[in-house]
């Protein structure tokens, strides 16, 4: 029997189209066409990640970010609330194993904080996870009169 599966997603990074091909793996698969993925935005409360453009936004404002920066806030949006030790973001960033004893991923976190977080000294956005790494957490939105159950 025959069959034909199609699958139409939205897939920058090409995971989930590795994951579909694994699952088919051992059985005879052909590709007939892949299009090239459409622009996407990436959004986490005000923070946004425009992956195309390599562009980010947080309030509506631009915000500038170097090779690094920009490599361990894209590493970290793709999955919120995931921890990521410094070997990863180091990775992600530079393509390199970590130099144990650097502080390039700390500094890179403090830079990103300054430019993203409205207090840094607090971050709403990029989380530190004692002795496990960093992540990125969406904002829970402030409380407003009228929200609880009571009224």
């Amino acid at each position: 029997m025959n069959e034909i599966i199609v699958v139409r997603v939205t897939d920058p990074d090409g995971s989930l189209f590795q994951a579909i091909m694994d699952a088919l793996k051992d059985k005879r698969t052909e590709i007939i066409h892949v299009t090239a993925p459409f622009s996407t935005v990436l959004r986490i409360g005000e923070l946004e990640i425009y992956h195309e453009h390599r562009r980010v936004l947080m309030a509506g404002r631009e915000v500038r970010l170097n090779h690094g920066e920009y490599a361990m806030l894209s590493c970290m949006a793709k999955r919120p609330g995931r921890i990521y030790t410094k070997e990863q973001l180091y990775a992600a960033a530079w393509d390199e194993t970590y130099p144990h004893g650097s502080s390039a991923v700390e500094n890179t976190i403090y830079r990103l904080r300054k430019k993203l977080e409205p207090d840094p000294r607090n971050p709403v956005y990029v989380k530190t996870v004692i002795r496990a790494g960093y992540k990125i957490e969406i904002p829970e939105k402030p409380w407003q009169q009228g929200d609880d159950c009571t009224q």
